[in-house]
């Protein structure tokens, strides 16, 4: 018997992808029986993975494949509707499996009924999920001015309560909740949250009274110093943050994760496993297919209309040629200011082969020198989906073409003041541009890196996460940006190019997911091990139908 997970704000399913991949004698021991998201794009892409796991690995049908490979969207939509035709029985507990909904306006009788059907009274089971953070976020709370305090009256700051109320009402053996590094600063009324949040999850009746058990916290990363009426005591908030650097994710993403353990399942957690080395972003998404940026238009100029600055721009042809004697020009200019001249030739720029990629690109990546491989390759998949590039203003390739070039020279991206030091031109028409607000308004990713945090933000630009390599002149685009979240290349991502970055900014990356997933299954094997051997107590005759699995 499988064990079962349900995953609350799922997003696309990062966790669950990882919880997925837990294999014991070729098979799964997670099985994912809910995934609950309220974003349609999310969803439809939650929707799909499910029915790509209905199938073994090796079993996964060619129909899926043509799905991925088509280049046109549309089309792509019409292949998947016959790709669930053709499979009804999978399409429809892939369909049952992932809900669409807003926890916290469904009412809650509904999800405990879904709940309730999916896991038919067992309670050896698993609740993954990350309140949504926006609330909590570094960046959203400046931003809106309330620093360490938040507004009480935001509804966010409440909905880690919709996991709480789900753990009072269905007492899971195991969960596992995520959220921003904010976290762990965010005050409410000069109290600190996250401190109130490990007080209601340790004991869920301090909220919801029907709540029959309690649950022991503790970080992933550190073994405790102490215990305390069972509790495990840590010397620092800290110590629950999780540096995915440190874990083999090729990204400096920050986050909280918090483990909890049912009061009476008596095993203790491992913490993860630090890795020998860095994964870095050229090792990740350097053997992906080389392709160029598109064009849209030019700035032209400004003025004031109504009091409010209107900007005029110009329609830019997208063509191959018109790239390369953009881009040619740029750096001609570039390579004749100081400091440039002695790192590069006078050599022109080629069109890369691909041009501005597509939705599928034929290609052999990743390659088997990818630290990677075995995690992102598909044997079926003969190339990748996602790989396009965005088009960018003109200005802002001569931007791209600076900082990359600025990045190889001096091993650091340039900061907004060097941009005028350089090049008046090069700096953007924004009221902000000399305030020193937006210093790293442009920012190179390093390739001897781990990138830096990959955030929804990158559906909106790219300007945070340009490509390295100055011949490209780009941002990245979606499958880089989910080959440092570390997505499988046969994940296929549901909606617009902005739905997607947005969707994978979101993620856990599954590959942490994936290692935070077998410590888990570890507990369970020791619950096996000390029921078998009468070392451990097993005080809910419910994990039983595990143990004799």
């Amino acid at each position: 018997m499988k064990i079962p997970v349900i995953d609350i704000f799922a997003g696309p399913g990062g966790l669950g992808e990882g919880f997925s991949n837990v294999p014991s004698a070729n098979r799964r021991v997670f099985d994912i029986k809910l995934s609950i998201e309220m974003d349609d794009n999310a969803h439809k892409t939650l929707e799909l993975r499910s029915f790509y796991r209905q199938f073994a690995a090796k079993n996964v049908p060619a129909e899926y494949y043509r799905v991925m490979m088509e280049k046109d969207t549309d089309q792509r939509e019409l292949l998947k509707e016959k790709l669930f035709e053709r499979f009804p029985k999978q399409a429809g507990k892939a369909k049952n499996e992932a809900w669409k909904a807003t926890l916290g306006k469904v009412p809650p009788e509904n999800v405990d009924k879904r709940i309730q059907k999916v896991l038919k009274g067992r309670k050896d089971w698993v609740l993954i999920g990350g309140p949504p953070c926006q609330a909590y976020s570094l960046v959203g709370r400046s931003r809106r001015q309330w620093k360490d305090n938040l507004d009480n009256e935001d509804p966010r700051v409440h909905l880690y309560k919709e996991y709480l109320r789900i753990i009072a009402k269905h007492d899971p053996a195991v969960f596992v909740m995520e959220n921003v590094k904010g976290l762990l600063s965010s005050k409410l009324d000069g109290a600190k949250i996250f401190d109130l949040i490990k007080r209601d999850l340790r004991d869920p009746s301090t909220v919801f009274p029907e709540s029959k058990h309690k649950y022991r916290i503790y970080s992933l990363t550190t073994e405790p110093i102490d215990f305390e009426d069972g509790q495990p005591i840590y010397e620092n908030d800290t110590d629950y943050l999780i540096r995915s650097e440190d874990y083999g994710i090729p990204q400096k993403r920050h986050r909280v994760i918090l483990l909890g353990i049912r009061e009476d399942v008596k095993v203790e957690p491992d913490t993860l496993t630090i890795a020998d080395e860095p994964v870095t972003l050229s090792d990740v998404i350097g053997d992906l297919p080389k392709i160029r940026s598109g064009i849209n238009r030019s700035f032209k100029t400004s003025k004031i209309v109504n009091g409010k600055k209107k900007r005029i721009y110009k329609n830019e042809v997208d063509s191959d040629q018109h790239w390369k004697e953009l881009i040619n020009t740029f750096r001609k200019e570039i390579i004749s200011w100081n400091g440039f001249a002695k790192n590069y030739s006078s050599k022109q720029i080629a069109v890369p082969g691909k041009g501005i990629g597509a939705e599928f690109v034929k290609c052999n990546s990743p390659s088997k020198a990818n630290p990677l491989y075995s995690w992102y390759y598909d044997p079926n998949l003969k190339g990748v989906a996602h790989h396009e590039s965005r088009s960018h203003l003109i200005q802002d390739l001569k931007r791209y073409m600076f900082s990359s070039m600025f990045t190889k020279t001096y091993e650091r991206f340039p900061r907004l003041n060097e941009y005028e030091k350089h090049s008046v031109e090069l700096l953007p028409d924004h009221e902000n541009a000399k305030s020193g607000k937006f210093a790293d308004r442009f920012r190179v990713q390093l390739p001897d890196q781990p990138a830096t945090t990959v955030t929804s933000h990158i559906s909106k630009d790219g300007h945070y996460f340009i490509h390295y390599d100055a011949d490209q002149c780009r941002s990245l685009t979606v499958r880089e940006a989910a080959r440092i979240q570390t997505f499988p290349d046969n994940y296929l991502f549901c909606g617009s190019r902005t739905a997607l970055f947005h969707q994978v900014g979101n993620a856990v990356p599954p590959l942490l997911a994936n290692q935070i997933a077998e410590i888990v299954y570890d507990l369970f094997v020791k619950i096996k091990i000390g029921y078998k051997s009468k070392k451990i107590a097993i005080m809910d005759s419910n994990l039983i139908p595990l143990i004799h699995e």
